[in-house]
């Protein structure tokens, strides 16, 4: 009988845990739990992002034969706002002009690649693979944001993300930074310099996990480079699976004027990009860049580009 009691108990006291749970999903802290449960499902910081970028703002960037770039934000990538400014900086070259979704594309070698500023030199990690060739400092997968077979997050084979996030650049408003290659012999030795914009962009109004009524417009407010390219980008976010991270997602990407500093979001585009996931948020991201275009003899269109991003976690109730 004492077992059978003590049985009983626990039972109840596992109900108890299981109703308090329940009631914690329908009161207050409701979208604190549903943002526990998801993650991003694009990230400006990865080379396939930046590319997105570019595209949306109206960059020609099919017929790059070379992508380096640099970004700045004050986010780590995961909707953590811990005000610490983070730089990175990648470099990709391929024989001809190739979007960067295409996996048969090998990164050439350009022997080493550094960052300068002023007399401060940032040496880009160099990562060599079957599948993708020679790459240098963080980047996602041939194949998206997150990588895929063999790509720097993905598996058969490729190294993970820790691997890139080694080098910080900081950032310097307005300052010129300076990409050096010391070039194989597959690319020439080369200095291609870009200015990074005045300041960083950072979202005004909204702050991260904030809720909102999708059932009304949504206007953002910023404050940023009024001279650069901006593009808005929104995400529906991805709750965790069991086995994965659920079906794709597909981002909204739309150019904005820098100038005007506000833009409004429909209640139609709010509800198009939750009905893509069952997670009630989605994130926003806001992405200003600097855009270089090169013509080398011997590579071909090399786009260099300088940008700052800023991104917060919504949740809809």
């Amino acid at each position: 009988m004492q077992r059978i009691f003590a049985f009983s108990m626990i039972l109840l006291a596992c109900a108890g845990m299981f109703l308090a749970g329940c009631e914690s999903l329908n009161g207050p802290d409701a979208a604190v739990d549903e943002a526990a449960t998801i993650t991003e499902s694009f990230e400006a910081s990865t080379l396939d992002g930046e590319a997105s970028i570019l595209k949306s703002a109206g960059v020609i960037v099919d017929s790059a034969n070379a992508f380096l770039t640099l970004r700045w934000s004050e986010e780590s990538g995961r909707f953590q706002s811990d005000n610490t400014v983070k730089g990175h900086a990648a470099a990709v070259a391929f024989e001809k002009p190739t979007t960067l979704r295409d996996r048969n594309a090998l990164g050439l070698d350009m022997g080493e690649v550094s960052v300068l500023n002023g007399t401060n030199q940032f040496d880009l990690p160099k990562l060599t693979n079957t599948l993708f060739g020679v790459r240098y400092g963080k980047f996602g997968g041939p194949r998206g944001p997150k990588g895929g077979m063999g790509g720097p997050r993905g598996g058969h084979g490729g190294p993970r993300d820790s691997l890139f996030a080694i080098v910080n650049i900081p950032f310097i408003g307005g300052s010129t930074y300076q990409f050096n290659i010391t070039g194989s012999d597959k690319v020439a030795a080369m200095k291609l310099d870009i200015k990074a914009p005045a300041q960083l962009v950072q979202i005004a109004g909204l702050a991260n996990k904030d809720t909102i009524d999708a059932t009304q417009d949504l206007t953002i407010t910023w404050q940023g480079d009024a001279t650069t390219n901006t593009v808005l980008v929104l995400a529906p976010a991805r709750k965790h699976g069991r086995f994965g991270r659920g079906q794709p997602v597909q981002p909204i990407f739309q150019r904005v004027d820098a100038g005007a500093l506000s833009y409004t979001i429909s209640t139609q585009t709010l509800q198009d990009l939750l009905n893509q996931s069952t997670a009630k948020a989605f994130s926003l991201h806001l992405s200003q860049s600097v855009v270089n275009e090169i013509i080398d003899a011997t590579l071909g269109k090399i786009l260099v580009s300088a940008g700052t991003d800023d991104q917060v976690l919504l949740t809809v109730k």
